[in-house]
């Protein structure tokens, strides 16, 4: 599916699961790379720029939210931006970005706010607002780890292991996504404040704060990142305390009753009058009481020794 809004100065271009037949007529209207057209095809693994004397090629990936799976999964969007025009392609799954296109789309005041702006600053309003879009994620994220810090130490650490996993994979997938953003920034920065096709002057800098976004996001990914791998740690040890602490009281106790099991073993044995009490009217009870007496004796060396 092919849309398009008129601006005064140029026009945007916004196709939505390209097919091979339009990126193609994409390629022979405009001249792109066919490396470049290649690439909106096939699934991109990182965010890239690619710059050419009169166009400049952008990959970026931006994490969504799967609810069903509870997964954090990359959403491509590859854009082409030049001196009149700027197109995008992805496949509809960045809802900022739909919103913001339809918005625009829907009537000529929206577009008509940009009547004097370029295609890159166009890009920035876009990208702009796909950066906000990952801070309620983050911020998902960092309440998650709260909930698991205080699960671990209510005694539901069992419980915590796998939502410990999912979260550390969500961190994981998350930075996978965002780590070359502020690279691939600065690289466009450069060329439209170099390039003549483009109006954005040295001095502008807007795009800056797409920069220090990326880098907040960087670094707030990297302290979830400790901090999961010490949440993780202390539930293993919580765990494996617990565990430690079960074997210790069942070893005792094994312990405890051993000895006791072998008296009563003993006891069983039929010999023809070797064995005291056997022929006596109450040795059952003298039997139990010299188990009662070595019990008591163990439970007092147990206690003095710190072992109970």
């Amino acid at each position: 599916m092919i849309q398009k809004i008129n601006f005064p100065n140029f026009i945007w271009i916004n196709i939505i699961n390209a097919s091979a037949k339009e990126i193609e007529e994409l390629g022979f209207r405009y001249g792109f790379h066919p490396l470049d057209l290649a690439d909106c095809l096939s699934t991109s693994q990182r965010t890239k720029n690619e710059t050419h004397p009169k166009y400049s090629f952008l990959t970026f990936l931006f994490p969504v939210y799967d609810r069903p799976t509870r997964e954090i999964l990359p959403a491509e969007i590859n854009i082409f931006i030049g001196k009149d025009y700027l197109i995008t392609v992805n496949e509809g799954k960045l809802e900022p970005f739909d919103n913001f296109f339809n918005t625009l789309k829907s009537g000529p005041n929206f577009a008509e706010k940009y009547p004097d702006k370029s295609p890159e600053r166009l890009l920035y309003e876009i990208l702009n607002k796909l950066f906000n879009y990952c801070f309620p994620m983050i911020d998902h994220l960092i309440m998650d780890c709260d909930g698991i810090g205080k699960a671990i130490f209510s005694g539901a650490e069992k419980k915590m292991v796998s939502e410990i996993l999912i979260i550390r994979r969500n961190i994981t997938d998350f930075r996978k996504i965002m780590q070359v953003h502020r690279n691939v920034l600065k690289k466009a920065v450069y060329y439209f404040k170099n390039n003549p096709n483009f109006v954005m002057k040295k001095t502008d800098a807007y795009f800056e704060s797409l920069v220090d976004y990326s880098k907040e996001i960087w670094d707030t990914l990297e302290n979830l990142k400790e901090r999961i791998e010490a949440l993780q740690e202390t539930n293993e040890s919580q765990i494996s305390f617990k565990l430690s602490d079960t074997m210790h009281t069942l070893t005792v106790i094994s312990v405890f009753i051993f000895p006791l099991t072998l008296i009563a073993a003993i006891f069983t044995i039929a010999t023809n009058g070797g064995m005291p009490f056997l022929n006596q009217s109450h040795g059952f009870w003298y039997v139990i009481g010299l188990m009662a007496i070595f019990g008591a004796t163990m439970f007092a060396v147990f206690k003095k020794k710190g072992w109970i």
